[in-house]
């Protein structure tokens, strides 16, 4: 499963198969050497040095039932994908001369929905989706997004972390840099001017 993370699997509890996380098994995102650990052991960049989960949910809100687990594992981050919102481990590499862990984020197809607070991240996938959706069903934030609550949990959607601000901001910018790349400036210093980034109609 390292080269689909986001896969949503069963465990067997011992009396019938619960949902789970790939996160409970040991799975590790690795942003380089072809998904294994970096051979450079440092906490350096130490994603979560610090950081209380800020979304902790209260034990009297946790269902009384048996069911998939919503709080924030130790050293995990939460990662929106079109399946669903996920918990997984994610490993910066800290080779000489490396780049920024946001930097690498980006390059393995992460969005961060912070660059001094990587709690949190959008895949481009997600993020293409939206836009279509929104372009085409004229769909909303918010009703996209309940739509991902379902998806991870129809039963307790209450209790999947709430990122629907965070996918507002980033649904924005990832429209405005894709605007920028389709009228070539994706790459370039120069900043657009009043109507470079206008869709003119050939009809």
């Amino acid at each position: 499963h390292s080269c689909n993370p986001f896969h949503w699997i069963s465990q067997w509890n011992g009396k019938f198969f619960e949902q789970s996380c790939l996160a409970h098994v040991g799975l590790v995102i690795h942003l380089r050497h072809d998904g294994r650990q970096c051979p450079v052991l440092t906490d350096m960049w130490d994603l979560f040095n610090g950081e209380e989960p800020e979304d902790w949910l209260d034990p009297e809100d946790l269902p009384s039932v048996l069911g998939p687990e919503f709080q924030l594992k130790e050293n995990t981050m939460v990662i929106v994908d079109k399946s669903r919102v996920h918990h997984l481990k994610v490993q910066c590499y800290h080779c000489p001369n490396a780049i920024g862990p946001v930097i690498q984020m980006f390059r393995h197809g992460f969005f961060p929905a912070s660059s001094n607070r990587l709690k949190t991240a959008f895949t481009f996938r997600v993020l293409d989706y939206f836009l279509l959706d929104n372009l085409e069903c004229g769909t909303s934030v918010i009703n996209y997004y309940s739509k991902l609550w379902q998806m991870t949990s129809s039963m307790f959607p209450h209790l999947v972390p709430d990122q629907y601000r965070e996918l507002m901001r980033v649904a924005r910018q990832w429209r405005q840099l894709k605007t920028m790349k389709w009228h070539g400036f994706g790459h370039g210093s120069d900043s657009p001017t009043a109507g470079d980034l206008t869709l003119f109609c050939l009809v």
